[in-house]
């Protein structure tokens, strides 16, 4: 196992930047993910990562071992890395069984006999998959062909683990059970893991620490909680999860706290100071940190709105509601039958951002 430092990474083609100075590191064991939508740079991270790209300028080291360095003009070729490599589409031999495909892994590696025997049933037992080494791929289901493809991957060892939506050919329960399942993997076996997805739920449940690219370049880095909690701009709040995107105005009241003004609509208390200078702001509110007050309750921030839309969606409701000129999504447990409702926008729920 090894941590990963990459430094100052561009990658061109052409007069098109696919990567502008991406740097980050992935701490040994680390469960890292790269977040973002398709042709933000993630996949193009990950094969300058494997050496299956060479980037235009940058740096990589794993661990003490320099693996790319423009400047010095090193470059190590994917076969030498030592890194676990797994696509979205699993690439079995469907002409070989299960144990023939780990075992021809280990064979281009000249690792034969008893050592090959013990790794190849060593990594099926990692993915419950002891039962099936005679079948073929096949004769296997999505999920099964998925395990067949990681236990192959971790067949040698490899110093980083590679993933490329690996999950993505699976309907969504499975893809929910396996994301479970391999989460529990590699908290087992240690590997550090880049992870490459656009599906926010993966990223939030299984990672360490994400990474959240938009247009070649790093959007934020932070933990789960981190980055949904504390979104550190627009893109942020509304790629990760489902914001409220608002119109709305800083009103400076002297040497008291700040509010701020919702376009045609009421004046919230913000209950703390902001860095934003009085004027225009997007104001960000997830939709479950709206809360639908109930009688006797005094929350601060209450708003009367006319609901637009009452929408049952089985362990929740989603409302779409009028408050001045703007609409505003929430979500609440609560069953509603009138028009009107009365919210409460907590003043610690508020996220606000400069425009441009």
């Amino acid at each position: 196992m090894a941590n990963v430092r990459v430094e100052n990474l561009v990658r061109k083609f052409g007069a098109v930047t696919a990567l502008s100075d991406v740097s980050f590191d992935v701490a040994n064991g680390e469960f890292l993910t790269l977040l973002g939508p398709s042709g933000c740079g993630k996949s193009t991270t990950l094969a300058a990562l494997a050496g299956l790209d060479r980037p235009t300028s940058g740096r990589i080291c794993v661990g003490e071992r320099v693996v790319f360095d423009a400047s010095a003009g090193t470059f190590v070729d994917a076969q030498f890395r030592n890194f676990g490599l797994m696509f979205q589409s699993y690439a079995l031999w469907p002409h070989m069984t299960v144990y023939k495909n780990l075992d021809f892994t280990l064979e281009l590696r000249r690792i034969r006999g008893r050592e090959a025997r013990d790794r190849i049933n060593e990594a099926l037992a990692l993915v419950d998959m002891e039962s099936y080494a005679e079948r073929y791929p096949g004769e296997l289901s999505g999920g099964q062909q998925q395990r067949v493809a990681l236990a192959r991957t971790l067949v040698y060892s490899p110093e980083i683990l590679l993933l490329d939506e690996p999950l993505s050919n699976l309907d969504a329960k499975l893809r929910e059970r396996a994301r479970i399942w391999l989460g529990e993997l590699q908290r087992r076996t240690g590997v550090t893991t880049i992870y490459v997805t656009h599906d926010q739920a993966e990223a939030l449940a299984m990672s360490d620490k994400i990474i959240v690219m938009e247009a070649g370049k790093i959007a934020q880095i932070g933990t789960p909680n981190e980055i949904y909690e504390k979104p550190a701009n627009v893109f942020v709040a509304d790629f990760v999860g489902a914001s409220n995107l608002l119109k709305a105005d800083v009103q400076s009241v002297g040497s008291g706290l700040p509010k701020v003004r919702l376009e045609g609509g009421p004046v919230l208390d913000l209950g703390n100071e902001t860095p934003l200078p009085a004027g225009p702001v997007t104001l960000a509110i997830r939709p479950e940190r709206i809360e639908v007050v109930k009688s006797g309750d005094t929350p601060p921030n209450r708003v009367v709105a006319q609901v637009v839309t009452n929408s049952y969606l089985g362990s929740r409701y989603l409302l779409v509601v009028q408050i001045g000129s703007q609409q505003v999504r929430v979500e609440t447990s609560t069953p509603l039958s009138n028009d009107q409702v009365e919210l409460s926008m907590p003043p610690e729920a508020l996220s606000l951002y400069p425009i441009g």
